[in-house]
């Protein structure tokens, strides 16, 4: 008998001489699995080393330390990224002079003013845009009347088995209460 302990695999495997098993254990129900003998030969998946390829691993340069600091230095700027940081440059100084109370009140909404116009001037472009969707505002109130129109014929049903003597629920009776609201509606958008 040795004293050294069997040796076990990163997949529980334990090698005792020439046996190999998978040590018996226990199930979260509180049985047990029982102790199985594994074939000669046989490496499971886990205990299967990574495949490197050493002449590429040599190639390769050395993984840098921070990527923060390489991700600062390598990638330039652009430009509305730059817009971006002068705009949050300004809006800290200028928090910061109204913190402290050296700006004039009339100074900070003038650049304000100055940078909303250049904002503008940026969604002012894109006009053609919203003027293909006002055709489709157009177009609601007539879906908004079908809807509505649908919503009476239900009401309507719901009334008639109401008069029939069927047990409604509390938010039929609801709907029923707000039929005249739903005539007004239709009336308004059908003139």
């Amino acid at each position: 008998m040795s004293s050294s302990a069997p040796s076990r695999s990163i997949a529980g495997i334990q090698e005792d001489k020439d046996v190999r098993v998978i040590p018996m254990t226990r199930r979260p129900d509180g049985t047990y699995r029982k102790e199985r003998k594994v074939r000669p030969g046989y490496t499971p998946p886990e205990d299967v080393a990574k495949y490197t390829n050493q002449v590429l691993d040599s190639i390769r340069p050395a993984p840098t330390p921070s990527p923060l600091t390489s991700a600062a230095s390598s990638t330039p700027k652009t430009k509305t990224q730059l817009k971006n940081d002068k705009r949050k440059a300004k809006r800290k100084d200028e928090a910061a002079a109204a913190d402290a109370g050296n700006a004039t009140p009339g100074s900070a909404p003038k650049v304000e003013t100055a940078a909303q116009k250049s904002e503008s001037k940026d969604v002012d472009t894109p006009s053609a845009d919203p003027a293909s969707t006002t055709p489709s505002t157009a177009v609601d109130p007539e879906k908004k009347l079908r809807a509505l129109n649908k919503k009476l014929r239900q009401v309507e049903q719901l009334k008639e088995r109401q008069d029939k003597g069927e047990a409604m629920l509390p938010e039929q009776l609801e709907k029923i209460t707000k039929m005249d609201e739903l005539l007004a509606q239709i009336a308004e958008l059908s003139m």
